[in-house]
């Protein structure tokens, strides 16, 4: 890995580059095209990282050289009762896992992953949780996510908009 990337907790300044990156992964992971990318979606992002960041419902390890953030992962934490199992209920759900095309293959998605569990550890988390593209699934089990033991369902909704 190059010894010009730093890594860190990103803050308020680094919305609007936080911004750009989630609409690239969006754009990869989803298969829109750069004409889909609407300002009102581009806000909504911005909200969020500007709501969630200051009140640390979310965070995200950014891996920067100089003052260019060129890759990110974010978790928000969420409760959930504990388990008779052990554990204080607290988990992690990672999201936002994005390197830029010309910086990958160097380890700075693996070390972000480091990072972000070093966090939900510091946090106290019982778990990180995630889904994964199969391009994305080598760089997860190296950092020791292993298959659920339930499988994991997700219902869709889809409400008609408000105008």
């Amino acid at each position: 890995m190059n010894n010009d990337v730093q890594f860190r907790i990103a803050n308020l300044n680094d919305v609007d580059q936080l911004v750009e990156l989630r609409i690239l992964m969006q754009l990869e992971v989803n298969g829109f095209s750069k004409d889909q990318v609407t300002d009102e979606y581009k806000n909504q992002v911005k909200e969020y990282f500007l709501k969630t960041i200051p009140n640390k419902n979310y965070f995200s390890i950014v891996a920067e050289v100089k003052t260019k953030i060129i890759g990110t992962a974010g978790v928000c934490f969420y409760e959930k009762p504990p388990s008779i199992s052990g554990g204080t209920g607290l988990v992690g759900y990672v999201t936002n896992v994005y390197t830029n095309v010309d910086c990958r293959g160097k380890g700075i998605g693996t070390q972000m992953m480091f990072e972000l569990n070093k966090l939900a550890t510091t946090n106290k988390a019982d778990k990180l949780h995630l889904g994964t593209t199969e391009a994305g699934l080598s760089i997860y089990k190296a950092v020791g996510f292993k298959e659920p033991r339930f499988v994991n369902l997700e219902m869709k909704f889809n409400y008609p908009e408000v105008k």
